[in-house]
């Protein structure tokens, strides 16, 4: 049973529901996964019926404030009969006329032993963004080793997504907005959160390395500062 009470209250930036990777939302979705033999298996309507129940429900519970967000795997990596980016289009469509604000578009997972090919290119997944939000209409996001501001921007003045998500390069370093901010030299249209003013004036201590596509943080001396060393350099 859903808590209505505690969602609404709980709830104020943002939910992402999981279809993606072989979790539940996903096992419905591919045909490699879903072999029931009722209303909830076998054409792609029934395939997409419980992740589009479960969205509508989500949608109806929390404030119309917060953003929905739904991360898919848009492709099962042409295994035969899996699923595709032109499902995957389907489902968004769905997905956006009942109140879904972005697709998060990630790739593969739902099965094992599947050829991904060069896990080192994303690309696949990138596409697939860009054909998602350009035929359904809806945001995407554009996920996979994203580590450089440059490469990020690209993506977005590409239209392949309208969002960006990162993760690895933020593990590897929490400042990576800062940097990036500086690196693509448009300082002024860079909000730094407010819990983290105070530090604008300390990012003097710190530059940025590129080192095998990620970014480490080092201590720097007052005499960098000085001489504005504390800048970052990125190659686009």
């Amino acid at each position: 049973m859903w808590d209505h009470h505690y969602v609404k209250l709980r709830v104020s930036l943002v939910i992402e529901l999981h279809y993606a990777h072989g979790y539940l939302g996903s096992t419905w979705l591919s045909p490699l996964t879903n072999t029931r033999t009722d209303r909830y298996g076998g054409s792609l309507e029934n395939r997409m019926r419980f992740g589009l129940e479960t969205a509508h429900r989500v949608r109806t519970v929390i404030p119309k404030e917060t953003p929905l967000f739904v991360r898919i795997s848009v492709t099962d990596y042409e295994v035969d009969g899996g699923w595709d980016v032109t499902q995957s289009v389907e489902f968004a469509k769905r997905l956006k006329a009942i109140g879904v604000d972005a697709v998060d578009c990630s790739s593969g997972g739902v099965v094992a032993h599947v050829d991904y090919g060069p896990l080192n290119t994303p690309e696949v997944q990138h596409k697939a963004s860009a054909t998602i939000q350009r035929e359904a209409g809806i945001p995407t996001a554009a996920v996979g080793k994203i580590v450089h501001p440059f490469q990020a921007e690209r993506l977005l003045q590409g239209n392949s997504a309208t969002l960006i998500f990162i993760g690895r390069a933020f593990l590897n370093n929490p400042h990576w907005a800062y940097g990036a901010a500086d690196a693509l030299a448009n300082p002024e249209s860079f909000k730094y959160p407010d819990p983290h003013d105070w530090f604008i004036g300390w990012k003097a201590f710190y530059k940025w390395r590129q080192d095998l596509h990620t970014y480490v943080i080092l201590a720097i001396t007052l005499e960098d500062y000085a001489n504005g060393d504390y800048i970052p350099r990125y190659q686009s």
